[in-house]
């Protein structure tokens, strides 16, 4: 007898999407790094990414409180 899928219940929420986008951050940062055919601005990029995959994952781990954030602007 096969299971079926169809009906199971996803709970996809604003974490794990946060979480899920700040690891494909994290890879392609660093796959562009160890590229040997990079150029300097595909490394300035990919360290772009990697800092955003950071605060991504920082965002989706609750590290990262976003409630506070409007307080960093004067």
């Amino acid at each position: 007898m096969t299971k079926r899928w169809v009906n199971m219940p996803v709970n996809i929420d604003s974490t794990i999407i946060s979480i899920v986008i700040g690891v494909v951050m994290l890879l392609g940062g660093f796959a562009t790094i160890r590229s040997e055919s990079s150029s300097q601005f595909d490394h300035n990029f990919a360290l772009l990414l990697l800092i955003a995959g950071v605060a991504s994952l920082g965002f989706g781990l609750g590290l990262i409180d976003s409630s506070q954030l409007h307080n960093l602007i004067p």
